[in-house]
């Protein structure tokens, strides 16, 4: 149930990284021009930041510019349908939210293009899992004491949502546990942290970069990642899978894509420099310090079995949350 008020990313190991050698002819051919990397967000968002970062680092594998076109709104698909419709050439890359595309079957039904098969998956690149958030004054301190706390309170517990993303998880706790809170939608996540210490709604649930940063300055207590796995970020905070909620995985994740059909050694050659890049120590200082999330290296294979598989999990989270279909 959800009453108004008012989008980085878990993963197995990837498979062991296969280079298909680029033929001398292609070699020499690409690149010769500037790459034009299109990215979903509007300027200056965090994600921005994350497109930014990797375009520079490829820069330097590529010896030729990278030029970031940022193509925002209807939740990525007016990215995602630009990079469709471009040259399969190597000359367009698009880098994005796994976990948005995944959600395109459901929420985006009449969508011109199929993300399965118009794009062509180069390699995963980061997670980002959600946390579980209370006021500091709370008197939960695990997710035992906390499910018992808002179990008691029935429909008159609330958590706060700023994103879909949180919507799910809100929504999967409750399906999960039995607990019957209601969830309020918040424009930011600021709002809604601000609302929860003041007693207005009982938690909310924040991607880690805020979250971590406002429980280093005590303006939040932690209690669980939403991912499957613990992650780097706060190898201490346990996830809530493991605290003892069931089947429970709500993680944001990026890739990288080309437009389908563009050659397969231009694919390859670009993951192995997105592997390398991301196995760097420049890139696991900028994933701890500036845009925390977690390595997720892969190949083109593994990127493609893992949004095949993530279609149906976010399919079943947005039913779960009620949200529609545009």
């Amino acid at each position: 149930m959800t009453v108004s008020r008012r989008n980085f990313l878990t993963g197995a190991a990837a498979a062991p990284f296969v280079v298909r050698s680029l033929p001398s002819f292609a070699q020499d051919a690409w690149p010769a021009k500037e790459i034009h990397v299109i990215c979903g967000y509007a300027p200056g968002t965090g994600a921005d930041i994350l497109v930014r970062y990797f375009s520079e680092q490829l820069r330097k594998y590529t010896k030729q510019p990278m030029l970031v076109e940022n193509k925002p709104g209807a939740g990525t698909t007016i990215a995602s349908e630009y990079t469709v419709r471009s040259k399969p050439d190597g000359y367009t890359l698009f880098i994005n939210p796994g976990n948005s595309l995944a959600g395109f079957p459901y929420l985006y039904p009449r969508l011109s293009h199929n993300v399965l098969t118009d794009l062509a998956p180069v390699t995963t690149l980061v997670t980002l899992p959600f946390c579980l958030a209370v006021s500091p004054k709370s008197p939960a301190n695990n997710m035992k004491e906390f499910i018992e706390l808002i179990r008691q309170k029935g429909d008159k517990a609330s958590y706060g949502y700023p994103n879909n993303i949180s919507l799910a998880a809100g929504e999967l706790l409750n399906e999960r546990t039995g607990l019957k809170a209601v969830g309020v939608a918040y424009k930011s996540t600021p709002e809604a942290m601000n609302d929860m210490n003041n007693g207005l709604i009982d938690y909310l649930f924040s991607d880690a970069t805020f979250g971590l940063q406002q429980a280093k300055g005590g303006k939040m207590r932690l209690l669980g990642f939403t991912s499957a796995k613990r992650s780097q970020l706060d190898p201490n905070l346990p996830t809530i899978q493991e605290s003892g909620v069931p089947n429970f995985n709500v993680t944001a994740w990026w890739g990288a894509w080309y437009p389908a059909k563009t050659p397969q050694p231009i694919v390859d050659q670009t993951a192995k420099w997105l592997n390398e890049i991301l196995a760097s120590p420049g890139t696991k200082e900028f994933l701890a310090k500036t845009a925390p999330a977690d390595p997720f290296p892969g190949t083109p294979e593994s990127l493609a079995q893992y949004l095949k598989e993530d279609i149906p999990r976010w399919t079943e989270l947005y039913k779960l949350a009620k949200v529609q279909p545009q």
